[in-house]
């Protein structure tokens, strides 16, 4: 069973091709991903998907899609190395803004918690911490605000075609 946690913070909205093989039958392997942060000066990320029930697929374990990525920056492969690469994607996203992306400067929301990674820390370093956070919590997760929850609903809908999409024979 899932814990659940809220906060409020800024958060970042932003859409994740997270199954390469199914590129070309979109809007499938596509799903909406939230970043925020947590805590003590924010060391903790916070990283959920908005469950679309229209998507197929549109609900993926965080974690599952971190681990099919295989990163290899982290670590090896488990828990530190998949958290490290998910607090990655989400201070990605915010730092380097894309077309269609939501950014919000305080937002409310709850996160149902499917997993959470402890003591972060950056492959062959002795930091204590991945993009300045700590600990990184991850499932699925909801603007408390309905009308936010309809506009980070709406994200995938206003991001134009990646640049594989444009390849792609119609």
């Amino acid at each position: 069973m899932a814990r659940g946690m809220s906060g409020t913070s800024s958060v970042t909205i932003f859409p994740l091709l997270h199954r390469w093989s199914e590129l070309h039958n979109s809007p499938m392997g596509r799903c909406i991903v939230a970043y925020a942060s947590t805590g003590e000066d924010g060391g903790e990320a916070v990283l959920g998907v908005i469950p679309r029930p229209d998507l197929v697929d549109g609900a993926p374990t965080l974690m599952d899609v971190a681990e099919r990525h295989e990163p290899s920056g982290y670590g090896p492969k488990g828990p530190n190395a998949y958290g490290s690469w998910l607090t990655c994607l989400g201070w990605s996203a915010r730092v380097t803004p894309k077309p269609g992306q939501l950014s919000i400067n305080s937002a409310a929301w709850e996160l149902d918690v499917h997993q959470t990674v402890r003591n972060l820390q950056p492959q062959g370093t002795t930091a204590k911490s991945v993009y300045g956070h700590h600990t990184v919590h991850v499932g699925h997760l909801r603007l408390t605000d309905p009308a936010l929850m309809a506009e980070a609903e709406k994200v995938l809908a206003t991001t134009g075609l990646s640049v594989m999409e444009q390849l792609q024979p119609a």
